[in-house]
């Protein structure tokens, strides 16, 4: 080969090699590996869901339309419960989010009450049986969404169903009186969740709402801890509604701790 052939064939190679890098580097960004797309898009753009069984310690309050008083402790409610189911289901996006709760009680028993008879108050043996469904579903943004806290802005509604029968006795004295109702209201509110630390964390919750009762409120706080990604918690909730003869009621509250643990799938 002279030098004139050697010289060309040494240019031409220089110039492959030269262009080889770009036309890979064009190559791989038009076919990006999922694994470079940073990770924080990648949750961004996926459903997380959230499944919390729950115990609720709650002492049950109101008021019939007459005044009488029905207040039971939770050792009255814990004695004398048939059944209960308690869960809350949530499912997220980015920062959006739909969460749904749920409370079915029955429970049974006798205590001694006051009754409000011939005008006067009395203390009367009181034999009660209360069902009561709860359900609340709201949709929810993040107003605020930091490595430390998160909290949305909700917005839904409030689901009760509620039987009540009770029997008052006074000596020969008897009196009862029962019914079902129901209201569905529209609630607003916030939930939010502020990271203490790698282990420990504090959730909150508050609610207010109207419709077919005069008003519904409810408050919850609680404190949680990490074991192998479940959250276990601790806290204090509060539901109350005033309303205008429901189930021969006009106010309902259930409030107490809650102890119960958070699955995340």
């Amino acid at each position: 080969m002279n030098k004139s052939h050697l010289a060309g064939a040494m240019f031409a190679f220089a110039l492959v090699a030269h262009q080889m890098p770009s036309q890979a580097a064009d190559l791989a960004s038009r076919a990006q590996p999922i694994s470079a797309i940073p990770p924080a898009r990648i949750v961004e753009d996926r459903w997380t869901f959230n499944v919390t069984p729950y115990f609720w310690m709650a002492t049950l309050g109101g008021q019939t339309v007459g005044g009488d008083d029905i207040n039971m402790s939770f050792n009255d409610v814990i004695q004398n419960l048939n059944f209960a189911l308690m869960t809350s289901i949530a499912a997220e996006k980015g920062r959006f989010g739909l969460y749904s709760d749920l409370i079915y009680m029955n429970l049974e028993g006798s205590k001694t009450s006051t009754a409000n008879l011939v005008g006067r108050s009395f203390k009367t043996k009181l034999n009660a049986k209360v069902q009561g469904f709860v359900t609340t579903n709201t949709a929810g943004y993040k107003v605020i969404d930091t490595p430390g806290t998160e909290i949305s802005g909700v917005g839904g509604f409030r689901y009760l169903w509620l039987q009540s029968d009770l029997d008052f006795s006074l000596g020969g004295f008897n009196a009862s009186t029962s019914g079902q109702g129901h209201v569905i209201d529209a609630v607003v509110g916030l939930r939010g969740e502020t990271q203490l630390s790698e282990k420990w964390s504090l959730g909150y919750y508050g609610d207010v709402g109207a419709g077919q009762s005069d008003v519904t409120w409810q408050l919850f706080g609680a404190i949680g801890y990490e074991v192998r990604n479940v959250d276990l918690f601790a806290g204090y909730r509060y539901m109350g509604w005033r309303f205008d003869d429901v189930a021969d009621l006009d106010e309902f509250d259930i409030h107490g701790p809650v102890i119960g643990a958070r699955f995340q799938f």
